[in-house]
């Protein structure tokens, strides 16, 4: 009776994860392994591995959401949100100089010019090809404003365009999906995550959540994001394509 448990609670933490409630698959493995400590044999490896894996992604010091209300950001037509502002006038001028007066006054503004800082600088080392750098920024961004979907959500994209961690990039777009469900990118780059590790994995069990968070995506799209509907018709026929050389 106790291994049939078992084995229900391992199906639990792993139809969490391949849901795309991360979070709540990696406290409820943690909970398990501290509450069951006569844990033995390949039930008590296979949740050991779960956590390492999360663990080894950053999951145990993620910053913590607070109570705080912030207003979320808007996307515009083109995909594009109001804190991307000055790296976008930068790239315009190329001016260094006037650049970088511009991020030392937000630097020492409120906490939110801070971390819309940080941003800003991810963006501009993502574009500069400075990776690591980036990854740095946007986890201070976070840390300082944990309760702006957008600097979760762009960390995530970040990570999806340029092959980094899936497991962590499913962590940081559930954050920015929590904060702000409404938003059409979010659900979009979480099904993009899913098809990552799709093809990462050649695990296929990660196909129904990624056509669920495509659909949510497709349901909550605005008319103004334009550039969004036709990311989402150009991935959704690649995943036709994809299905019909894979199933």
């Amino acid at each position: 009776m106790v291994v049939k448990q078992m084995d229900e609670q391992v199906q639990q933490i792993n139809d969490l994860f391949l849901s795309g409630q991360v979070k709540e698959s990696y406290q409820l493995a943690k909970e398990i392994l501290a509450n069951q400590t006569n844990l033995e044999g390949e039930t008590h490896q296979l949740i050991q591995q779960h956590v390492a894996l999360l663990e080894a992604n950053g999951y145990a010091n993620m910053p913590k959401t607070t109570d705080e209300k912030v207003k979320q950001s808007l996307e515009r037509t083109d995909g594009s949100y109001p804190e991307r502002d000055v790296l976008t006038a930068y790239l315009g001028t190329q001016d260094d100089e006037q650049f970088g007066k511009v991020i030392d006054e937000l630097l020492a503004g409120s906490i939110e010019a801070q971390a819309n800082a940080y941003y800003t600088m991810a963006e501009y080392y993502v574009l500069a090809k400075e990776h690591d750098k980036a990854t740095v920024q946007y986890a201070e961004a976070i840390k300082l404003q944990p309760n702006k979907a957008l600097y979760w959500g762009a960390f995530a994209q970040f990570l999806n365009h340029h092959e980094g961690s899936p497991y962590l990039a499913l962590r940081l777009i559930e954050e920015a999906i929590q904060l702000d469900g409404m938003n059409s990118r979010w659900h979009y780059i979480q099904g993009n995550v899913f098809l990552q590790l799709v093809a990462a994995t050649k695990n296929l069990s990660y196909l129904p959540a990624l056509e669920e968070a495509w659909e949510r995506a497709k349901k909550r799209c605005t008319a103004k994001q334009i550039a969004l509907k036709l990311d989402l018709v150009k991935s959704n026929d690649v995943l036709i394509q994809w299905k019909k050389q894979m199933l």
